[in-house]
Protein backbone atom coordinates (compact mmCIF):
# COMPACT_ATOMS: atom_id res chain seq x y z
CA UNK A 1 0.00 0.00 0.00
CA UNK A 2 1.26 3.29 -1.27
CA UNK A 3 1.92 5.79 1.60
CA UNK A 4 2.48 9.93 1.13
CA UNK A 5 6.16 10.98 0.57
CA UNK A 6 5.15 14.02 2.53
CA UNK A 7 3.56 14.41 5.70
CA UNK A 8 -0.56 15.73 5.10
CA UNK A 9 -1.53 18.70 6.69
CA UNK A 10 -3.68 18.19 9.27
CA UNK A 11 -6.19 21.41 9.79
CA UNK A 12 -8.06 19.75 12.53
CA UNK A 13 -8.18 21.48 15.80
CA UNK A 14 -9.81 18.55 17.32
CA UNK A 15 -10.17 14.52 16.71
CA UNK A 16 -12.76 12.06 17.05
CA UNK A 17 -12.77 8.58 18.32
CA UNK A 18 -15.15 6.02 18.17
CA UNK A 19 -16.25 5.89 21.75
CA UNK A 20 -15.96 7.55 25.23
CA UNK A 21 -13.20 5.01 26.30
CA UNK A 22 -11.28 5.67 23.10
CA UNK A 23 -11.13 9.30 23.91
CA UNK A 24 -10.32 8.72 27.24
CA UNK A 25 -7.08 6.25 26.86
CA UNK A 26 -5.68 9.16 24.48
CA UNK A 27 -5.52 11.58 27.43
CA UNK A 28 -2.04 11.29 28.72
CA UNK A 29 -1.10 10.41 32.83
CA UNK A 30 0.51 12.94 34.48
CA UNK A 31 3.96 13.44 33.76
CA UNK A 32 3.37 11.76 29.93
CA UNK A 33 2.88 13.17 26.17
CA UNK A 34 0.55 12.09 24.11
CA UNK A 35 1.63 9.04 22.09
CA UNK A 36 2.66 9.86 18.34
CA UNK A 37 -0.19 7.90 16.60
CA UNK A 38 -2.94 9.05 18.96
CA UNK A 39 -3.86 12.91 18.65
CA UNK A 40 -6.40 14.42 20.59
CA UNK A 41 -6.23 18.01 20.08
CA UNK A 42 -3.88 19.99 18.44
CA UNK A 43 -2.86 22.23 21.38
CA UNK A 44 -1.72 19.00 22.53
CA UNK A 45 -0.35 17.63 19.56
CA UNK A 46 -1.02 17.29 15.95
CA UNK A 47 0.22 14.53 13.13
CA UNK A 48 2.06 17.27 11.03
CA UNK A 49 3.82 18.94 14.18
CA UNK A 50 5.57 15.46 15.13
CA UNK A 51 6.13 14.85 11.72
CA UNK A 52 8.49 17.80 12.11
CA UNK A 53 9.58 17.67 15.19
CA UNK A 54 10.43 13.60 14.96
CA UNK A 55 12.41 15.26 12.35
CA UNK A 56 14.46 18.13 14.02
CA UNK A 57 14.86 15.48 17.03
CA UNK A 58 16.80 13.17 14.89
CA UNK A 59 19.04 16.21 13.60
CA UNK A 60 19.76 17.15 17.36
CA UNK A 61 20.55 14.10 18.56
CA UNK A 62 17.89 14.47 21.66
CA UNK A 63 15.00 12.41 22.61
CA UNK A 64 12.30 14.89 21.36
CA UNK A 65 11.66 17.93 20.15
CA UNK A 66 8.76 20.51 20.19
CA UNK A 67 7.83 23.22 17.78
CA UNK A 68 6.63 26.69 18.95
CA UNK A 69 4.52 29.56 17.62
CA UNK A 70 8.11 31.70 17.35
CA UNK A 71 11.24 31.24 18.59
CA UNK A 72 10.65 33.52 21.49
CA UNK A 73 7.60 30.78 22.25
CA UNK A 74 10.32 28.37 22.31
CA UNK A 75 12.98 30.07 24.51
CA UNK A 76 10.53 31.34 27.27
CA UNK A 77 9.19 27.69 27.16
CA UNK A 78 12.85 26.16 27.89
CA UNK A 79 13.81 29.21 30.25
CA UNK A 80 10.58 28.19 32.23
CA UNK A 81 11.61 24.53 31.97
CA UNK A 82 14.91 25.02 33.07
CA UNK A 83 13.30 27.42 36.50
CA UNK A 84 10.35 25.21 36.91
CA UNK A 85 12.42 22.22 37.48
CA UNK A 86 15.09 23.90 39.96
CA UNK A 87 14.30 27.04 41.42
CA UNK A 88 17.17 29.54 41.48
CA UNK A 89 19.56 31.99 39.77
CA UNK A 90 19.13 32.50 36.26
CA UNK A 91 22.22 33.01 34.40
CA UNK A 92 22.11 34.92 31.01
CA UNK A 93 24.92 35.48 28.40
CA UNK A 94 24.73 39.52 27.32
CA UNK A 95 25.08 39.10 24.15
CA UNK A 96 21.55 37.65 22.79
CA UNK A 97 18.87 38.36 20.47
CA UNK A 98 17.31 41.70 21.66
CA UNK A 99 13.54 40.11 22.48
CA UNK A 100 15.53 37.49 24.39
CA UNK A 101 17.19 40.35 26.41
CA UNK A 102 14.10 42.42 26.84
CA UNK A 103 11.92 38.93 28.22
CA UNK A 104 14.91 37.91 30.98
CA UNK A 105 15.39 41.60 32.16
CA UNK A 106 11.55 42.92 31.85
CA UNK A 107 9.60 39.84 32.42
CA UNK A 108 11.19 36.90 34.53
CA UNK A 109 12.04 39.56 37.20
CA UNK A 110 8.46 40.59 37.78
CA UNK A 111 8.10 36.98 38.32
CA UNK A 112 10.65 36.88 41.16
CA UNK A 113 13.36 35.19 39.25
CA UNK A 114 16.83 36.14 40.39
CA UNK A 115 18.51 36.99 36.74
CA UNK A 116 22.23 37.84 36.43
CA UNK A 117 23.60 38.84 33.06
CA UNK A 118 27.38 38.34 31.92
CA UNK A 119 29.81 38.58 28.75
CA UNK A 120 30.52 35.36 26.97
CA UNK A 121 34.35 36.28 28.13
CA UNK A 122 33.04 35.90 31.71
CA UNK A 123 30.45 33.51 31.42
CA UNK A 124 31.99 30.51 32.63
CA UNK A 125 33.35 32.53 35.17
CA UNK A 126 30.11 33.74 36.79
CA UNK A 127 28.63 30.29 36.36
CA UNK A 128 31.11 28.64 38.99
CA UNK A 129 30.10 31.15 41.29
CA UNK A 130 27.02 32.17 41.81
CA UNK A 131 25.77 28.69 41.28
CA UNK A 132 22.73 29.36 38.42
CA UNK A 133 20.06 26.70 38.02
CA UNK A 134 19.28 28.07 34.50
CA UNK A 135 22.11 28.81 31.48
CA UNK A 136 21.11 30.70 28.82
CA UNK A 137 23.84 31.21 25.78
CA UNK A 138 23.53 31.95 22.45
CA UNK A 139 26.28 30.14 20.42
CA UNK A 140 26.88 31.98 17.94
CA UNK A 141 26.01 35.46 19.06
CA UNK A 142 24.11 38.18 17.50
CA UNK A 143 25.23 40.16 15.91
CA UNK A 144 29.44 39.83 16.74
CA UNK A 145 29.55 35.92 16.27
CA UNK A 146 31.02 35.43 19.66
CA UNK A 147 31.21 31.18 21.05
CA UNK A 148 31.05 30.35 24.33
CA UNK A 149 33.06 27.17 25.60
CA UNK A 150 30.31 24.56 26.27
CA UNK A 151 32.02 22.12 28.01
CA UNK A 152 33.56 24.78 30.31
CA UNK A 153 30.57 26.34 30.87
CA UNK A 154 29.18 22.60 31.70
CA UNK A 155 32.14 21.70 34.21
CA UNK A 156 31.54 24.82 36.00
CA UNK A 157 27.62 24.30 36.69
CA UNK A 158 27.07 20.34 36.51
CA UNK A 159 23.78 21.10 37.98
CA UNK A 160 22.03 23.62 35.88
CA UNK A 161 20.03 23.34 33.39
CA UNK A 162 21.48 24.85 30.16
CA UNK A 163 19.93 26.21 27.50
CA UNK A 164 21.54 26.85 23.63
CA UNK A 165 20.11 28.95 21.50
CA UNK A 166 21.57 27.11 18.21
CA UNK A 167 19.69 29.55 15.33
CA UNK A 168 22.61 31.03 14.04
CA UNK A 169 24.36 27.24 14.17
CA UNK A 170 21.64 25.08 12.40
CA UNK A 171 21.90 21.45 13.67
CA UNK A 172 24.63 20.91 10.67
CA UNK A 173 27.14 22.71 11.96
CA UNK A 174 26.91 22.64 15.78
CA UNK A 175 25.02 19.86 17.72
CA UNK A 176 24.86 21.42 21.83
CA UNK A 177 23.30 18.62 22.86
CA UNK A 178 26.43 16.85 22.07
CA UNK A 179 28.72 19.22 23.88
CA UNK A 180 26.71 19.12 27.22
CA UNK A 181 24.36 21.73 26.84
CA UNK A 182 20.05 20.16 27.83
CA UNK A 183 18.20 22.26 25.65
CA UNK A 184 18.67 23.53 22.33
CA UNK A 185 16.54 26.14 20.80
CA UNK A 186 16.08 27.70 17.25
CA UNK A 187 13.93 30.54 16.13
CA UNK A 188 12.82 28.27 12.87
CA UNK A 189 11.62 30.88 11.21
CA UNK A 190 15.52 31.32 9.84
CA UNK A 191 17.65 28.53 9.12
CA UNK A 192 15.10 25.96 9.52
CA UNK A 193 12.33 27.29 7.59
CA UNK A 194 14.68 29.03 5.52
CA UNK A 195 12.27 30.51 3.07
CA UNK A 196 11.19 33.57 4.87
CA UNK A 197 7.46 32.91 4.67
CA UNK A 198 7.16 31.08 8.60
CA UNK A 199 7.56 32.18 12.20
CA UNK A 200 8.20 28.97 13.96
CA UNK A 201 10.10 28.40 17.14
CA UNK A 202 11.49 24.84 17.97
CA UNK A 203 12.84 22.83 21.07
CA UNK A 204 14.91 19.88 21.51
CA UNK A 205 15.81 18.30 25.05
CA UNK A 206 15.21 14.41 26.84
CA UNK A 207 13.94 13.18 29.79
CA UNK A 208 11.79 14.58 31.96
CA UNK A 209 12.95 18.05 30.60
CA UNK A 210 11.01 16.93 27.57
CA UNK A 211 7.95 15.60 29.71
CA UNK A 212 7.96 19.35 31.63
CA UNK A 213 8.30 21.22 28.25
CA UNK A 214 5.43 19.71 26.37
CA UNK A 215 3.07 20.25 29.59
CA UNK A 216 4.35 24.07 29.81
CA UNK A 217 3.55 24.38 25.91
CA UNK A 218 -0.05 23.03 26.13
CA UNK A 219 -0.65 25.39 28.88
CA UNK A 220 1.07 28.53 27.59
CA UNK A 221 -0.30 28.01 24.64
CA UNK A 222 2.29 28.73 22.07
CA UNK A 223 1.00 26.29 19.63
CA UNK A 224 2.32 26.23 15.89
CA UNK A 225 -0.19 26.10 13.11
CA UNK A 226 -0.35 22.57 11.09
CA UNK A 227 -0.21 24.35 7.57
CA UNK A 228 3.25 26.22 9.60
CA UNK A 229 4.60 22.96 10.41
CA UNK A 230 4.49 22.02 6.73
CA UNK A 231 6.60 24.72 5.53
CA UNK A 232 8.91 23.90 8.07
CA UNK A 233 9.03 20.30 7.62
CA UNK A 234 9.86 21.46 3.88
CA UNK A 235 12.64 23.62 4.44
CA UNK A 236 14.21 20.95 6.52
CA UNK A 237 14.19 19.25 3.20
CA UNK A 238 16.85 21.39 1.65
CA UNK A 239 18.52 22.39 4.91
CA UNK A 240 21.79 20.85 3.92
CA UNK A 241 21.85 22.14 0.43
CA UNK A 242 21.41 25.79 1.22
CA UNK A 243 23.66 25.34 4.89
CA UNK A 244 26.29 24.12 2.50
CA UNK A 245 26.02 27.26 0.42
CA UNK A 246 25.78 29.71 2.95
CA UNK A 247 28.40 28.41 5.07
CA UNK A 248 30.66 28.58 1.97
CA UNK A 249 29.39 32.29 1.28
CA UNK A 250 29.95 33.59 4.36
CA UNK A 251 33.99 32.18 4.64
CA UNK A 252 34.04 33.64 0.85
CA UNK A 253 32.45 37.36 1.82
CA UNK A 254 34.34 37.81 4.90
CA UNK A 255 37.94 37.07 3.47
CA UNK A 256 37.32 39.36 0.62
CA UNK A 257 35.69 42.26 3.62
CA UNK A 258 38.78 41.24 5.56
CA UNK A 259 40.91 42.94 2.42
CA UNK A 260 38.85 46.04 1.90
CA UNK A 261 40.64 49.03 2.88
CA UNK A 262 37.39 50.83 4.27
CA UNK A 263 36.63 47.37 6.55
CA UNK A 264 38.14 47.84 9.94
CA UNK A 265 37.01 44.48 11.39
CA UNK A 266 35.38 41.38 10.09
CA UNK A 267 33.25 38.93 12.74
CA UNK A 268 32.89 36.02 11.44
CA UNK A 269 34.56 32.61 13.37
CA UNK A 270 36.02 31.61 10.30
CA UNK A 271 38.77 34.94 10.87
CA UNK A 272 42.21 33.78 12.82
CA UNK A 273 41.63 37.30 14.45
CA UNK A 274 37.94 36.25 16.23
CA UNK A 275 37.98 36.34 19.38
CA UNK A 276 36.70 32.87 19.77
CA UNK A 277 38.23 31.40 16.48
CA UNK A 278 39.63 28.40 18.49
CA UNK A 279 36.34 27.64 20.45
CA UNK A 280 34.57 27.80 17.29
CA UNK A 281 36.91 25.44 15.61
CA UNK A 282 35.92 22.45 18.63
CA UNK A 283 32.29 22.88 18.68
CA UNK A 284 31.08 24.67 14.70
CA UNK A 285 32.07 22.58 11.77
CA UNK A 286 31.37 26.09 9.58
CA UNK A 287 30.78 29.43 10.22
CA UNK A 288 27.82 30.29 8.79
CA UNK A 289 26.20 32.41 6.44
CA UNK A 290 26.06 35.63 9.16
CA UNK A 291 28.65 37.56 9.33
CA UNK A 292 29.35 41.73 10.78
CA UNK A 293 31.78 43.73 9.75
CA UNK A 294 32.69 47.76 11.13
CA UNK A 295 33.62 50.15 8.81
CA UNK A 296 34.79 53.64 7.82
CA UNK A 297 31.36 55.01 7.34
CA UNK A 298 27.64 54.85 8.40
CA UNK A 299 25.74 51.63 8.31
CA UNK A 300 22.71 52.83 7.31
CA UNK A 301 24.07 54.97 4.32
CA UNK A 302 25.93 51.77 3.35
CA UNK A 303 22.55 49.26 3.79
CA UNK A 304 20.58 51.91 1.52
CA UNK A 305 23.14 51.78 -1.36
CA UNK A 306 23.12 47.90 -1.50
CA UNK A 307 21.02 46.35 -3.98
CA UNK A 308 21.12 43.31 -4.12
CA UNK A 309 20.85 42.52 -0.43
CA UNK A 310 17.17 43.53 0.77
CA UNK A 311 17.08 45.81 3.89
CA UNK A 312 15.09 43.11 6.67
CA UNK A 313 15.66 42.30 10.77
CA UNK A 314 16.42 38.38 9.63
CA UNK A 315 18.06 35.79 8.75
CA UNK A 316 18.46 32.07 7.37
CA UNK A 317 16.65 32.09 3.71
CA UNK A 318 17.53 32.57 0.01
CA UNK A 319 17.23 36.14 -0.08
CA UNK A 320 20.65 38.07 1.41
CA UNK A 321 19.37 40.29 3.98
CA UNK A 322 21.28 43.36 5.36
CA UNK A 323 20.64 45.69 8.77
CA UNK A 324 22.57 47.71 11.28
CA UNK A 325 22.42 45.99 14.66
CA UNK A 326 22.71 49.51 16.44
CA UNK A 327 18.77 50.55 15.02
CA UNK A 328 16.95 47.35 14.34
CA UNK A 329 18.26 44.30 16.86
CA UNK A 330 20.01 46.33 19.63
CA UNK A 331 17.94 49.23 19.14
CA UNK A 332 16.71 49.47 23.14
CA UNK A 333 20.42 49.29 24.58
CA UNK A 334 21.51 52.90 25.51
CA UNK A 335 24.27 54.16 23.16
CA UNK A 336 26.72 53.81 26.32
CA UNK A 337 25.36 50.21 26.24
CA UNK A 338 25.88 49.46 22.66
CA UNK A 339 29.51 50.88 22.59
CA UNK A 340 30.34 48.50 25.44
CA UNK A 341 28.95 46.28 23.53
CA UNK A 342 31.06 46.67 20.91
CA UNK A 343 28.22 47.75 18.09
CA UNK A 344 29.59 50.73 16.37
CA UNK A 345 27.78 53.12 14.77
CA UNK A 346 29.54 51.39 11.36
CA UNK A 347 28.64 48.03 11.94
CA UNK A 348 26.68 46.27 9.35
CA UNK A 349 25.55 42.91 9.80
CA UNK A 350 24.53 40.82 6.78
CA UNK A 351 22.64 37.33 6.28
CA UNK A 352 23.69 35.67 3.15
CA UNK A 353 21.16 33.76 1.12
CA UNK A 354 21.54 31.47 -1.49
CA UNK A 355 22.12 34.18 -4.51
CA UNK A 356 26.14 34.23 -6.52
CA UNK A 357 28.41 35.12 -4.04
CA UNK A 358 30.52 37.47 -6.51
CA UNK A 359 27.31 39.17 -7.53
CA UNK A 360 27.29 39.60 -4.05
CA UNK A 361 30.27 40.79 -3.78
CA UNK A 362 30.00 42.93 -6.68
CA UNK A 363 27.57 44.39 -4.63
CA UNK A 364 28.80 45.27 -1.26
CA UNK A 365 31.85 47.02 -3.18
CA UNK A 366 29.94 49.11 -4.93
CA UNK A 367 27.99 50.18 -1.61
CA UNK A 368 31.69 50.41 0.03
CA UNK A 369 32.85 52.61 -2.43
CA UNK A 370 30.27 55.22 -2.81
CA UNK A 371 29.39 55.43 1.04
CA UNK A 372 30.67 58.73 2.77
CA UNK A 373 32.51 58.82 5.99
Amino acid sequence: MGRPLVPPVVLASTFAFDDTAGMAASVPGKGQVPEPGDPLYTRWSNPTARAVEERIAALEGAEGAWVTGSGMGAIHTALMVGHVLRAGPMLVQNEVYGGTSELVDGVFPLLAVDVHRAPVDGLVRAAGTLSPTTILAELPSNPLLRVVDLAALRAAAPGATIIVDATFATPLNCRPLDHGADVVVHSASKYLGGHHDLVAGVLSTSGERLRLAWRLRKLFGPTLDPAACYRLWRGLETLDLRVRHQNASGRAIAARLAEHPRVLRVHHTSRPDHPDHAVAARLLSAGGGVLSFDFDGSAAALSDRLERFRVAPSLGGAHSLVTWPNAVTHAGLSPQEQAAAGLGGGLVRLALGLEDVDSLWSDLTQALDQSGT
